[in-house]
């Protein structure tokens, strides 16, 4: 963006964006969203959404009245064929670009009253005040309804009674036999092209649904009730970038959770949470995780390969482990199995007979497991 157009984003009043979309046949929300698929072309609706502060469903409406008037264009996303981009229509969102014309004129002969050096200052200081009250807006959004400040993103919980969480990491991920330990069980090698980092921090504080710090690439989060999306979008510079998520959870409420997509590792603590079930599709070159304590029956499926695995629940929790496709070393607290292969059953003492207790299934092999317990 330059000078000017950062210049005149901060100056503009509500009168002039009213005026402005009048001037283009729109609403003054749907003048902002044109104006933010034009500064980002190829944005997701859902990277909308979280610019605007709009719901998805509130996004979707925009989009169809600003493609129905000619300003924008849907496309499919060349690299995830399920989503699709939003891209400004050249001849109507040169019209949009064109309508700001003359306050741009009007800024630059006004600065050019002034001294290089009192034109750097007023430019540094208009947008120092743009980007706090950015900042302020931010942060009053995701107290009421969700949002992002900084790299840090946090929903109320608000009259949500089922937490749901959903984490696709969009990670190539490449699991490798490598070579046989015994008649059933194999060595695997897993190849990714980055690292995919989620770590769970467990209770969030009172009154939040989510809340969740990021490194690398930003996520794409919906949160529509009660179900939280993070979505890590497929993309050619995404591919060999980092990406890491440290995830607190509302602990007034019980949570199913699913990671869909490789994972380096997955760790940290669930403790204080309550997780019905735990779904990790495909797989993690490490897993290490406390468990919460479990109300009924706590399902945990990991449906990849994963090469380490160390799961750490209250002492004298009853477990029952089915393992298919191998695992080269098995502990279960004190016992001890080697080369486990085929479909197998393990349960812990007493576990027939209790009412809270683990269901945990282990279904693409691994070279190292171990399930314990700690006070």
């Amino acid at each position: 963006m330059s000078d000017i157009a950062r210049l005149r984003q901060a100056l503009r009043s509500t009168a002039y964006d009213e005026a402005l979309a009048e001037h283009l046949g729109l609403n003054v929300t749907d003048l902002r969203c044109l104006e933010l698929a034009i500064a980002e072309p190829g944005l997701t609706p859902g990277r909308l959404a979280e610019l605007s502060g709009l719901t998805t469903g509130a996004v979707t409406g925009v989009l169809d009245r600003l493609e129905k008037a000619g300003f924008v264009e849907r496309r499919p996303d060349p690299v995830d064929r399920r989503s699709v981009t939003v891209r400004p229509a050249p001849t109507r969102s040169d019209e949009a670009r064109g309508a700001g014309e003359s306050l741009d004129r009007t800024i630059r002969t006004l600065l050019a009253k002034h001294a290089a050096t009192e034109r750097a200052a007023i430019g540094a200081f208009v947008e120092a005040a743009a980007a706090a009250v950015a900042d302020e807006t931010a942060r009053l959004r995701a107290g009421s309804r969700g949002g992002f400040v900084g790299n840090t993103y946090s929903a109320p919980l608000g009259d949500a009674t089922r937490g749901r969480l959903v984490v696709v990491t969009g990670a190539p991920r490449l699991a490798l036999n490598v070579a046989p330990l015994g008649p059933q069980a194999a060595a695997r090698m897993i190849v990714e092209t980055s690292a995919s980092r989620v770590a769970f921090a467990g209770v969030a504080p009172a009154g939040d649904l989510i809340r969740a710090t990021f490194s690398g690439p930003l996520p794409d989060v919906r949160v529509s009730s009660g179900v939280v999306t993070v979505r890590y979008r497929r993309s050619a510079l995404a591919a060999f970038s980092s990406r890491g998520a440290k995830i607190a959870l509302g602990g007034a409420i019980p949570w199913t959770v699913e990671v869909q997509g490789g994972l380096t590792d997955l760790d940290g603590s669930l403790s204080g949470v309550p997780v019905s079930r735990l779904d990790l599709e495909d797989g993690a070159n490490h897993v290490n995780l406390e468990l919460p304590a479990p109300a009924g029956t706590m399902g945990l499926r990991i449906g990849g390969v994963a090469s380490s695995i160390r799961l750490r629940r209250p002492v004298g929790t009853a477990v029952g482990l089915r393992v298919a496709g191998g695992i080269s070393h098995l502990r279960l607290d004190g016992t001890k199995h080697d080369n486990v292969g085929g479909d197998r059953r393990f349960l812990s003492p007493g576990y027939a007979a209790a009412s809270d207790r683990y269901e945990i299934e282990i279904l693409g092999g691994a070279s190292d497991v171990r399930i314990v317990g700690q006070g």
